[in-house]
């Protein structure tokens, strides 16, 4: 990180970060696992150092709701050829990597002259436990009547 100073505590979240690489947390989740670990720093600092690694490309940020989720990504090539799935209810994200996910952004780009940033380029719905639950509750609900 260019001009700025390499503290110890700024050593020990980016350590943290790169040991849970592709793994997205809340900063709250963040800060309480950095915690955990023994990393003393609190959520302002966290968040900082989060959005400035955002800002250099080595940490995605995704929005769900009006809750922010981040994941270290900056050893990870792959993420720039697939699209991400995220659950607008418990905010699992899911790395959807196939042949008919590869057509799609050709096809985005040959049909309609748009490149998808795919690093980027996050779907956005409800996975199927939480689905599942919803189901249970609603067939709880059929047959309590």
């Amino acid at each position: 990180m260019r001009g700025e100073y390499n503290t110890r505590q700024k050593r020990d979240m980016l350590a943290f970060l790169t040991n849970n690489n592709l793994k997205h947390y809340t900063l709250d989740e963040l800060t309480q696992a950095m915690h955990e670990e023994g990393i003393s720093a609190g959520k302002t600092t966290v968040y900082r150092f989060v959005e400035t690694l955002a800002e250099q490309g080595r940490v995605r940020k995704y929005q769900n709701g009006s809750e922010s989720f981040y994941q270290y990504i900056e050893d990870d090539a792959g993420c720039g050829t697939h699209l991400h799935l995220m659950c607008r209810e418990c905010g699992a994200l899911y790395h959807v990597d196939c042949e008919l996910v590869g057509e799609l952004i050709h096809h985005v780009r040959d049909e309609h002259n748009f490149i998808l940033d795919v690093r980027r380029t996050v779907l956005v719905g409800v996975c199927g436990e939480c689905a599942g639950r919803r189901e249970e509750g609603q067939n709880g609900a059929d047959s309590a009547e």
